[in-house]
């Protein structure tokens, strides 16, 4: 995909906000990290998105109506709330019985997820498609248990379905008891 229809893609993604703000993470799925940083700069040579920090972009007539800092304190705060799902989550796969055994598992055998050529090209190729299937690190820990003969491909089957629907559940335990607190705004 080249940055033209990377920057298309970017307008698109701020178009509906209501704050007028973009962070870099709300855009790094949409091409390499090399092509995304050409479609922001170009964006903002163009006129069409100013830049406010280091990863923090927003439309210039937001930024005239809301003034910098103010656009700076709501991104800021959405960087926030990032990190703290990021931590939430891993925190909650620690305690996921699926994702400790695999953990165990790799540990003690010593092997490690390193990707192939073949991962990044599939990775590359999701990505163009606009499918947006993200791998963490205990399903990346599986591809490589199996491919070290480890673990038969049935029963890395097994121990993926029961990850994600760990991962489900918790993530609707989180849904719900953030719905029943009145912060509806925040995604699981």
């Amino acid at each position: 995909m080249n940055h033209m229809n990377i920057k298309g893609r970017i307008m698109q993604t701020l178009r509906p906000r209501r704050g007028g703000d973009i962070l870099r993470s709300d855009v790094c799925g949409l091409g390499s990290a090399s092509q995304v940083s050409a479609a922001l700069k170009g964006l903002v040579e163009t006129g069409l998105v100013a830049k406010l920090g280091r990863g923090i972009y927003a439309k210039p007539s937001a930024l005239e109506l809301l003034g910098k800092s103010t656009l700076m304190a709501d991104a800021q705060a959405r960087m926030a709330h990032q990190r703290a799902l990021a931590a939430k989550q891993t925190r909650q796969q620690r305690r996921d019985p699926a994702a400790i055994y695999v953990r165990q598992l790799a540990k003690r055998e010593g092997v490690v997820f390193a990707p192939t050529f073949a991962d990044i090209w599939a990775q590359a190729v999701t990505k163009l498609a606009g499918d947006e299937i993200k791998s963490d690190k205990i399903d990346d820990l599986l591809v490589a248990l199996t491919r070290a003969g480890k673990l038969s491909p049935r029963d890395m089957t097994k121990l993926v379905v029961a990850h994600h629907r760990s991962l489900a559940s918790k993530a609707k335990l989180l849904q719900n008891s953030t719905s029943n607190r009145g912060l509806g705004w925040c995604k699981a």
